[in-house]
């Protein structure tokens, strides 16, 4: 009989303690239950629903408001207040509060939804996996009608865990002496998304989820003294309310759209009946622009050199690659830690040395532009008109970059949500202060810390030295070789002032392993000046092809050839994998020398590689390399660049903002991201290309009848001074194009027209 009665007495008094526990008679009972799984926070060991935190939060913070209010000490709080459009008010929030913790004791399913969403303990913490985000969408979808109704709120909440990780006991200590060890820092902060009702602002929040963290697990492994809860990153189902630049940027597009259709309408009507078409009417029609992008004419003309394509389009490539993982490692990973691993592996090097593609684009933008104002001045009899050289580079690369900085501006905040875009999609705000540099292109002088359209530095760069080009240009078609020397000296002055920067700031070999990265980017990456260099072996590459070489083939001796090849690919591979052997762990530290030295050397040495490359292709010199550079597929993807450029970046923060699942790292799902990234930036670029970049082309044209003239045919002869005028092309460019925009890693920029033509 007794044993019968102690039996019956077990689950009796299991169920009296579970009670005791879910409503928190007493503060003493509930410290002392809770304590017991102090050694449980952060370990991955969670016990079933009703005892965890997020199903006890509520009875908790129903059991200190309860004490506040009997302490009078709600008055630390402002009764109701407003964030933005959010309306908060603190004698609601505790009525819901107490609302929603009856409601889960009787297990209703519009209550138990609440600590359903929350984030659980961490899987993977020791790996790196920092974040724990729950279910955003049930949060903030999750309400009831209970009197008055209630909603969610989602809140990613910041928690300082430093002093539970000073506990921990690490293996391999030794370890930390590996080169990149020293940027795998100790957790600091754990994310972990919550759900409270919409009443709730974040200064109430944080209040009673500290007093539910100290009375769950105590006050040694959470710092309490901190805040974990900010508005910012608090969100609730609310009213979309548009404000002006919002309707300005619907009116907008919704008139492109109607222009295109309206264009194309016309111009099907005209064609059908065979009457004339006034060209202004044509610059939206998608019928008429379409086959500019997609048909392809083999042109065989000394004007155009077909290599090129190839080569912008596999920099353009290289481009969302790189800003790919820069984007990649920025997400929920459960394997965060393994990046570190990843960075002393060869592959890496093509995303940490990536950055070569500008100087590709660089060169390729000075040989151009010095190609195609000789061009002009050849049909001008030595004069170029300056003023309309610039307004006329200014509108062709303004429109596509204005319409992007408008989309961040107004419609991106509407593109996502969630608790990545918490902490991603914060494009809008750097754009807030900083969309007139962009605009005039002098961002990476004005605001070198918070360029509103980040890849846009590379076409102010590029847009500076345009404006700057008369000054080399001239002289250059005056006065031919003698020239050259002052040019050189002045870049070599360029080369030393790097140089000197390396060495004055202490910056490192590698990116990764500098402690003032933004600071280095600003000095280094960003200034004109740092990037003349580059830029004027293009211009020199591109006087002595035209002077020297337009019109026929430099024949060379097949074991020239050879060397050249060799030396140009050696000399890449010393660009890309060179420095590699430095980022090793246990290797000798880099001298500060080697790495002011490497920095821009790399990109001039990379300049003349891709030089010898033009050079040998133009001259047939080139073989199955050159076959493939100027396959016409390229023709038609390299008319898409420049949009793609513009657009990519924005593409792959706004797909990752987007995120509300854990990701996991890995070189494949990169490359599975990059696809993803890659096809819907070019889809974009083609409606791009036909709403915007196109019709600007198109109306230019009708305006100013650019591209109308034609120069007449001359044999071309190899004289110093640029005397001769090129054959006819179906449509010379004259040099205003700048051949046209080329574009961190970083830039593309193309042609309405054959982007190869200088």
């Amino acid at each position: 009989m007794t044993t019968k009665l102690h039996q019956l007495a077990m689950p009796a008094m299991a169920i009296t303690a579970f009670i005791l526990l879910l409503a928190t008679t007493t503060t003493t009972a509930t410290a002392t239950a809770h304590l017991n799984n102090g050694q449980d926070l952060l370990t991955g060991h969670s016990l079933p629903m009703q005892s965890s935190l997020a199903h006890q939060f509520f009875a908790l913070a129903a059991e200190q408001i309860a004490i506040s209010n009997q302490t009078a000490s709600t008055g630390l709080l402002t009764p109701s207040n407003t964030y933005g459009n959010k309306a908060y008010n603190d004698d609601l929030c505790d009525r819901d509060v107490a609302r929603i913790r009856d409601a889960i004791a009787n297990m209703e399913e519009w209550a138990l939804e609440f600590p359903d969403t929350w984030g659980r303990l961490p899987v993977g913490f020791f790996w790196g996996h920092l974040i724990s985000m729950g279910q955003y969408e049930e949060c903030v979808a999750a309400s009831s009608t209970y009197g008055d109704e209630i909603r969610g709120q989602y809140c990613l909440t910041r928690l300082n865990i430093t002093q539970f990780y000073s506990q921990v006991r690490r293996r391999n200590e030794e370890t930390s002496t590996a080169r990149i060890s020293y940027k795998q820092t100790d957790p600091q902060i754990f994310e972990l998304g919550v759900c409270v009702p919409s009443t709730c602002s974040a200064e109430k929040t944080d209040l009673l989820l500290k007093y539910a963290i100290e009375h769950f697990y105590g006050t040694d492994y959470v710092n309490l003294t901190e805040q974990m809860v900010s508005e910012s990153w608090c969100k609730y189902d609310a009213p979309i309310e548009f404000r002006g630049v919002d309707i300005f940027a619907i009116v907008f597009f919704s008139l492109i759209i109607f222009f295109m259709i309206a264009s194309s309408i016309y111009d099907f009507v005209q064609t059908r009946n065979g009457g004339q078409k006034k060209p202004l009417y044509l610059a939206f029609s998608v019928l008429h622009n379409a086959p500019k992008i997609f048909t392809v004419k083999q042109v065989n003309s000394p004007n155009v050199i077909h290599c090129l394509n190839g080569l912008r389009c596999f920099s353009m490539m290289w481009v969302v690659f790189g800003h790919g993982y820069m984007t990649f490692y920025d997400l929920p990973h459960i394997n965060r830690n393994i990046y570190y691993a990843w960075l002393e592996t060869p592959y890496s090097m093509l995303v940490q040395n990536g950055s070569l593609c500008v100087d590709t684009f660089f060169f390729m933008s000075g040989l151009l532009m010095c190609w195609g104002a000789f061009r002009e001045m050849e049909r001008t009899k030595g004069k170029l008109n300056i003023p309309m050289m610039y307004f006329h580079r200014y509108i062709r690369l303004t429109p596509v970059v204005a319409v992007v900085v408008l989309y961040i501006m107004s419609l991106y905040k509407y593109s996502g949500a969630g608790p990545m875009w918490f902490k991603l999609g914060t494009q809008d705000a750097r754009c807030a202060d900083t969309w007139w540099a962009t605009l005039l292109y002098v961002q990476n002088y004005a605001f070198p810390y918070s360029i509103c359209v980040s890849q846009s530095w590379y076409l102010a760069v590029d847009t500076q030295l345009y404006f700057l080009s008369p000054l080399f240009l001239i002289p250059l078609w005056k006065w031919g070789k003698k020239a050259l020397i002052p040019i050189v000296i002045f870049g070599l002055l360029c080369l030393g002032c790097t140089v000197a920067t390396f060495l004055h700031n202490d910056f490192t070999l590698f990116r990764v392993q500098d402690d003032h990265v933004d600071l280095r980017q600003r000095l280094t990456y960003y200034p004109t000046h740092t990037r003349i260099p580059t830029w004027l072996i293009g211009v020199i590459f591109g006087y002595f092809l035209f002077t020297r070489n337009r019109g026929r083939q430099i024949p060379l001796a097949k074991h020239w050839v050879i060397t050249g090849w060799v030396v140009a690919f050696g000399t890449m591979l010393a660009d890309l994998w060179g420095p590699y052997w430095r980022i090793l762990p246990h290797t000798p530290d880099s001298p500060l020398i080697e790495g002011a030295l490497f920095e821009p050397l790399s990109r001039s040495s990379w300049a003349f590689a891709i030089g010898w490359i033009v050079w040998a292709c133009y001259n047939g010199h080139g073989g199955l390399i050159n076959d493939f550079l100027s396959w016409s597929f390229f023709t038609g993807f390299s008319r898409l660049t420049y949009c793609m450029y513009v657009i990519h970046r924005i593409v792959q923060l706004v797909n990752a903002a987007r995120l509300q699942t854990d990701t996991h790292f890995s070189d494949y799902d990169a490359i599975l991201r990059w696809w993803h990234d890659f096809g819907i930036t070019l889809t974009l670029s083609i409606f791009a290309t036909l709403a915007f970049e196109a019709p600007i082309l198109g109306i230019e044209k009708a305006i100013f009848g650019r591209g109308d003239s034609k120069p007449a045919p001359k044999k071309p002869a190899p004289v110093d001074q640029p005397k001769a005028a090129s054959e006819p092309l179906q449509e010379p460019v004259p040099a205003t194009t700048d051949a046209e925009k080329v574009s961190e890693i970083e830039p593309a920029i193309s042609r309405a027209a054959n982007p190869s033509n200088a």
